[in-house]
This record gives C-alpha cells, structure tokens and sequence, in this order.
C-alpha cells in the first residue's frame, strides 16, 4: 500500500547516501594517494557513519512503526464510530 508521505527510515536513508556522495571527492583523492595513514582516517570515518547510520535507522524504524500502529488505531476508532447510528424514532 503505498503512502503519499515519505517515512523517517526514507529520510534517513537519503541523508547518509548525500553524506557518502559528499565524501566521494575526499575517498577517491585519499586512495589515489596511497597514503596509509590517510586511508586508515577515512576508513575510520566512513565505518562510524555506518554505525550511526544504523543506529538513525533503528530509531527510524521504530518511529514508523509507531506511526503506522497510531494511524491503524485512529482509522479503527472511526470504524467503530461509523457504525454506530442513531436510534430511528
């Protein structure tokens, strides 16, 4: 079912593809070097963007999910009051 409104783990998702694309330059320029101090650097940068990219992705996760659970408990709640009807005198 898709869903007009972009969802936190989508977001957070395209914020660290834009991180990784802005390190491109620096990523190529440091291996065409073949300086091992400033390749082990990038090496350390890129692997703490992994975990906090998996971390913002964990807590994205969750907030979707709870999104969507608040959503399916609001629209059951109409449900039940759509199917409620007045007495007919």
């Amino acid at each position: 079912m898709p869903s007009d409104k972009i969802h936190c783990v989508e977001l957070v998702a395209l914020k660290a593809l834009a991180d990784l694309d802005q390190l491109e330059g620096s990523w190529q320029s440091s291996m065409e070097s073949s300086d091992p101090e400033g390749v082990a650097l990038l090496l350390r940068l890129l692997l703490a963007h992994m975990a906090s990219t998996s971390k913002r992705l964990l807590s994205a996760m969750v907030l979707d999910r709870l999104n969507i659970e608040e959503g399916a408990t609001a629209s059951k709640a109409a449900g039940h009051q759509g199917l409620q009807r007045p007495a007919e005198a």
